[in-house]
């Protein structure tokens, strides 16, 4: 049996149903949700974390965004992935345990390894899952399992023979030949056979390497007018120990040489304790986006997928774009009401948490914020929106503390303050309100978090759970 629970998340309401249907293997479990009409990074619904996304258009006009999928806790990753799909990169509908190597859904029967980074690809009218294992297991990587759809479930996974390492990322060129890319701190390849389930041929041990390109793991390929894309994780910007940008290399052929070319996105700032980032560029109805990822919950793990748009030079070079929480959605409207988790740049002690209420519907937020903490949301389009009210939902903390709500920098123009006094005892939400000055233009918010009373560094002073501007 396969249970399927529908969630819909619209402007100010959430609306749960469930259904029941026939499976063969109960693999599958469909939330279709949305928000406020708009697309806003990262793109999973609150609580489920989709990390290394690939990110592919299918025959059916969808697109996929396939990862790993981390779970609370320290640890990388799961035994299982989940899959995002969108008709329109604003309604996200996530089918879960589409490949598993434990428990419900398992298709191994040689590992029952947790599972890093995925690609899927469509050949002949099959979906052919790439995966990995974590660590060196004994039995082998690297993987590949079919399907019938996109979305899985994919059976009968094996191991793929004559290769060992992580990230897989599958591409197929112009003349039908497929090819597999894997690797860390060297970046290697090798055609695929025509029934994609094995090499073939040569392996090329060192298409990116850490000297030459900041290679350190990511795989993933793309080719745009006859140019072949390397992108990948690097450590070109901020050390060894913090792979934070995706970084590319290009070539006029798909086992290279391949040429350093630069940075396309840095995820630094996007959260404490920082180590990696992981993605892929690619198109999606004539137009090219950067996919790629931010951590949660002050810790390296539990990642939520992100997109930007990108935009390419006459030369084909990539110019590099920066993380935001509009995504490729454009501007924001003042009015949205911004859940706070939705911050793209963060610095201090805050970090987005996760609770889960007596309704079972998880809700992110910004948590364990503390005094001198900031936080960014970019863009908004404060042009011709008729506001003079900031409101904002938040659990106290029982300390007196300030927001300051400023303009594209910390030290930028202040346009409001909101006060929020104690509530010495109170454990529930409280619902702040304060006048700001007219705005024109386009700006990243920057929110300021002061304490009022003397409070020391270590302590919190609240949670966000979201805000907006109104006229009142």
């Amino acid at each position: 049996m396969n249970k399927t629970n529908s969630i819909i998340i619209t402007a100010m309401a959430v609306i749960l149903s469930s259904c029941h249907t026939e499976s063969k293997l109960a693999l599958s479990t469909t939330q279709p949700f949305t928000s406020q009409r708009r697309m806003l990074n990262p793109i999973a619904p609150p609580g489920l974390f989709i990390a290394d996304p690939e990110v592919r258009q299918m025959p059916d006009g969808r697109v996929y965004v396939y990862g790993s999928r981390d779970e609370p806790g320290n640890a990388w990753c799961s035994n299982s992935y989940d899959i995002l799909s969108s008709s329109d990169l604003v309604d996200w509908q996530v089918e879960q345990i589409s490949f598993a190597t434990k428990g419900v859904g398992k298709q191994t029967d040689y590992t029952d390894a947790v599972l890093y980074a995925p690609d899927c690809i469509h050949h002949d009218g099959k979906y052919y899952l790439y995966y990995c294992l974590e660590g060196n297991d004994p039995k082998g990587d690297e993987g590949v399992a079919v399907a019938d759809s996109p979305y899985g479930p994919f059976y009968d996974g094996r191991r793929i023979e004559g290769i060992k390492g992580i990230d897989p990322s599958v591409f197929i060129d112009d003349d039908g030949q497929p090819y597999l890319y894997w690797g860390q701190a060297y970046a290697k390849g090798a055609r695929l056979s025509k029934d994609m389930l094995s090499i073939e041929g040569e392996i090329h041990d060192s298409l990116l390497t850490y000297e030459d390109h900041f290679f350190n793991e990511g795989s993933s390929v793309r080719k745009r007018n006859g140019i072949y894309y390397f992108v990948y994780g690097s450590h070109s910007q901020h050390g060894h120990s913090n792979c934070a940008t995706l970084d590319y290399a290009t070539s006029n052929s798909p086992l290279g040489p391949f040429t350093y070319r630069g940075v396309i996105i840095d995820n630094w700032g996007s959260g404490r304790n920082l180590v990696n980032n992981h993605g892929c560029i690619t198109e999606i109805n004539g137009n090219w986006y950067i996919a790629y990822h931010r951590p949660t919950h002050g810790n390296a793990n539990m990642r939520k997928a992100c997109l930007e748009p990108i935009t390419f030079n006459p030369d084909g070079t990539i110019n590099q774009v920066e993380m935001t929480t509009q995504g490729i959605g454009g501007p924001i409207h003042p009015t949205y009401r911004m859940d706070a988790s939705r911050a793209c740049l963060m610095n201090g002690n805050v970090m987005v948490a996760v609770r889960r209420p007596p309704h079972d519907i998880p809700v992110e937020y910004l948590a364990s914020i503390r005094d001198g903490d900031y936080a960014y949301w970019k863009y908004y389009n404060f042009t011709d929106a008729d506001i003079n009210t900031f409101t904002c939902k938040t659990w106290d903390k029982n300390r007196a503390a300030r927001i300051e709500l400023r303009l594209d920098h910390p030290d930028g123009e202040l346009i409001g303050v909101c006060d929020l006094k104690t509530m010495q005892g109170q454990t529930a939400y409280s619902i702040h309100q304060a006048h700001i000055k007219p705005t024109t233009g386009i700006h990243a918010l920057v929110m300021v978090f002061r304490a009022l009373d003397e409070a020391t560094p270590d302590q919190d002073l609240l949670n966000l759970e979201w805000f907006t501007f109104t006229k009142q």
